[in-house]
This record gives structure tokens, C-alpha cells and sequence, in this order.
């Protein structure tokens, strides 16, 4: 991964010119790793998750809210008629008030109250105990994190698979058009030599037919090839980033391959570092925590907080302060909450054995590609030898050729098996290259 990173600040330090290039393995990479699709996708869910997880560290904060309300009443909301009466004037002790002599008269009045109320408040609540939820779903919004962070890298990898497995197939299919032009060349000669026995009467026209056919065949093929390589280019291109494929071409590479035994890894300790084994991992954890969250819904909930209070009425104006607890039992939803409950334990018990499931899948996977890898390696000595035989005989076919001992049929078939081994060769160069990368990949030392 630290090798990626890398690659990734090359790229703003050191961009690459786009003017008709040369690209080589790692320059694909590079643009794979800067503009893929795929792989930016990947990028923005990690980026989501992170913020899933920012989001869930706020809830061990106190949640604080504020408002505010103003009202009006077309109606005073407390109103009453005082009569007209006598109130006895009071001298000062209470004594004389019943046997008052003296009255002041009160003419009666309607008092209408409360019409109006103008309050804000602002609270903050700090949850005590939440039954673990608060705690479990950051460690989930974590787990979520870490999980895109797995995806993320086996994206990359696949991403920069699919790249070489298209930067090598791009090699093969150059290496066989540089060997067609070699038998076209070739072909060009011998019907120049055939022209001459002919027009000298030494041969028949079929022989010069016979030489003609193969060059329209070679003329064919190339055609083909040429098509390949351009459609594979869009591809690479699409993969990579770059849209005009006429602004690139592959490097003409040689194909080198490497020894099966000195990539071997254990497969158990290789599992262990797989992308795909840590997510189905935190799969498992993700699912335990999702048990414990449910179990917290059903437990005691307790909080602390304390309230602002500004209240406007009755032509007053006050403020005040509280501070509140507050505990809530869930009791008539343990009946349901059981089933619940019981359902994540069997999540649980599904994520563990698909862990399993998938663990000997990828060692079986791990076991096959490493046999692919072997096999591809033995079909190169296998390729060579028949080069090898296959050049020797062309080399006496030649000789026997020019000592007029056989005929140009002859010549033409030693000719094209030739050209078939010199493929054959290339093919298994090339697969060996994709097989070795798909290996690397499943003992985790793709880099």
C-alpha cells in the first residue's frame, strides 16, 4: 500500500506528458491509480464512511437544543368582573377591619389577563447510560471505516490486475505482429524466388499459387491483429483514463517470467492477510454489534441535563434555571425485543459460518492458482522446446529447399509451424505474466 501512495504524489510532483507516449507497466498504473472509475468510487465511499464515523463520535457529546415561542391571543386567557363595593380603609391593624368604620368607595372594574406569552429556552442533555449504544455504534461506524478501507485496497488491486492483464495481452498481441511481418517478409522473398523457377519453367503455377494464398492469409491476420490492439487499447484507455488512444502506444516489453517456488507463500498465513478474509471478519464483528445495539434499545435509559428558561408575561420578564434527570424503562417491549434479540444472535451465528465458508474457498483458491501457476510455467519450457524443434526443422526444411530435394508445400507448412511456436511462445509467456499476478493478489503480495 505504501508503494500506491507513493505512486499517488509522483503523480501531482511528476505528470505525465499526454503527447504521443510510450507507456510502460507502471506508467499504466499510474493513470489507473489517478483516474479509474472504479477505484474513485471506492475512494468516495471510504470518504462517506469516515463521516458516517465523525458522525457517530458526536452522540458521547450532550445534545443541545434551544427555541423560542411567541404568542398572541385574540382573547385574554383569564378574565373576570370585579362588582362596584365599599372596602373598609385599613388603619394599620388588622384587629379594626372587621368593625371599620370608615369605607372607601370601589366603583368595580374587568380584568382581562395573560393575552400574550413570549418564552426561550435552550437545553442540554447528556446521556448517562444508553444501554451501550452510544459506545457500540461508534465502534460500528469504526468497523464501517475499516471495512471500506479493505474494499478500497481490493479494489486496487483488481484495478491494477486488470491493468497488467491488459498491458500484457496489448505485448502479446505486438510480439505476434512483429512475427507475422517477419513471415510476411519472408513469404515476400520465397515468391520472389518461386516467380523465378516458374517464369524459368522449373515449377508449376501451384506452387506459386500455394505462396500467393499465404500472403493473402497473412494479410488477413494482420488485419486482426491490428483490430485487437486497437480495441484493446480503447480498453486500457477507458481503464486508465486516458480517452484519445491515439496519443499512446505500449512499450514494446520484454516478457520475463520468474520461478513459481520462489513466490510460494503458506496458504494459511497468506488467508490472513487477504483483503476478503479481513472483510468477512468485520462482517462478524459488525453483526455482534448489532446484536449488543439491540439489546441496549431494551435496557434503562438515564440522562442528566440542564435548561435555560426566559419567559416574557404578565408584563413580566424572568429568567431561570433547571436541572433535570431522567430515566425511562422499557417494560411491555421485552416481549418483542426477545425475538429481536434472538434474530441478530442468528445473524451472528450466518456471518460466522459464511467466514468459514469463504475462508476454505479462498484457500482452495489460494492452492489452484499457485497449480495455474505451475502449469503455465511448465507450458513455457513446453513452448520453448517446440520452438526450439520447430526452428530446427524449418532450418532443414530451408536446406532441403534450396537443394531442390522438396517442394515449396513443404517449405510453406515448416514455415508456418514456426510461426505457430514463435506464438505458442509469446501465448505462454503472457499467461504466466497474468497468472503470476492473480497469485500475488491472493497470497496478499500483489504490489
Amino acid at each position: 500500500m505504501i508503494r500506491y501512495i507513493i505512486i499517488l504524489v509522483l503523480i501531482w510532483i511528476l505528470p505525465l506528458p499526454m503527447k504521443a507516449q510510450t507507456l510502460s507497466l507502471d506508467s499504466c498504473k499510474i493513470y489507473a491509480l489517478e483516474n479509474n472509475k472504479i477505484l474513485k468510487e471506492a475512494q468516495l465511499k471510504l470518504d462517506a464512511s469516515k463521516e458516517v464515523k465523525k458522525n457517530a463520535f458526536t452522540n458521547y457529546f450532550p445534545e443541545v437544543s434551544a427555541g423560542a415561542i411567541a404568542m398572541k391571543s385574540s382573547k385574554s386567557f383569564i378574565e373576570f368582573e370585579m362588582p362596584e363595593m365599599n372596602l373598609p380603609v385599613y388603619d394599620g391593624i388588622p384587629a379594626n377591619i372587621a368593625t371599620a368604620t370608615q369605607f372607601a368607595y370601589f366603583p368595580g372594574m374587568t380584568l382581562k389577563l395573560l393575552d400574550y406569552v413570549n418564552t426561550a429556552y435552550i437545553t442540554a442533555a447528556q446521556p448517562v447510560y444508553a444501554g451501550g449504544r452510544i459506545s457500540n455504534g461508534f465502534k460500528l461506524a469504526s468497523l464501517g471505516e475499516e471495512f471500506s478501507e479493505h474494499k478500497l485496497n481490493l479494489t486496487l488491486e483488481e484495478v491494477l490486475i486488470k491493468t497488467e492483464e491488459y498491458y500484457w495481452t496489448i505485448v502479446a498481441l505486438q510480439e505476434k505482429q512483429k512475427t507475422l511481418n517477419s513471415y510476411e517478409e519472408l513469404l515476400n522473398n520465397l515468391k520472389k524466388d518461386v516467380s523465378v523457377s516458374y517464369e524459368a519453367g522449373l515449377i508449376q503455377k501451384s506452387d506459386l499459387l500455394k505462396v500467393q494464398l499465404e500472403l493473402n492469409s497473412i494479410v488477413a491476420n494482420k488485419l486482426k491483429l491490428e483490430n485487437g490492439i486497437s480495441l484493446l487499447k480503447m480498453t486500457l484507455g477507458q481503464h486508465i483514463g486516458i480517452k484519445n488512444v491515439n496519443n499512446f502506444s505500449i512499450a514494446d516489453t520484454l516478457i520475463e517470467t520468474d520461478t513459481p517456488s520462489t513466490l510460494y507463500r503458506n496458504p494459511q498465513e497468506a488467508l490472513l492477510n487477504r483483503n476478503e478474509y479481513q472483510m468477512l471478519n468485520k462482517a462478524v464483528d459488525a453483526e455482534v454489534l448489532q446484536k449488543k445495539i439491540a439489546l441496549g434499545e431494551y435496557m434503562p435509559q438515564l440522562a442528566i441535563g440542564v435548561q435555560g428558561l426566559y419567559l416574557d408575561w404578565l408584563d413580566q420578564q424572568n429568567t431561570y434555571g433547571l436541572a433535570f434527570a431522567t430515566l425511562s424503562v422499557p417494560v411491555s417491549g421485552w416481549w418483542g425485543g426477545s425475538h429481536k434479540i434472538q434474530e441478530h444472535k442468528i445473524k451472528v451465528d450466518i456471518a460466522q459460518n459464511n467466514l468459514e465458508e469463504k475462508s476454505e474457498l479462498l484457500l482452495l483458491q489460494i492452492d489452484k492458482l499457485y497449480k495455474d501457476l505451475n502449469e503455465s510455467f511448465m507450458q513455457i519450457f513446453v513452448a520453448k522446446s517446440s520452438n526450439e524443434q520447430a526452428q530446427e526443422h524449418l532450418k532443414i526444411v530451408q536446406d532441403n529447399y534450396d537443394a531442390g530435394i522438396i517442394s515449396t508445400s513443404d517449405l510453406l507448412e515448416a514455415q508456418a509451424m514456426f510461426q505457430q511456436s514463435e506464438d505458442g511462445l509469446v501465448d505462454a509467456k503472457t499467461i504466466f505474466k497474468i497468472k503470476k499476478a492473480y497469485y500475488l493478489q491472493a497470497i496478499a503480495q500483489y504490489k
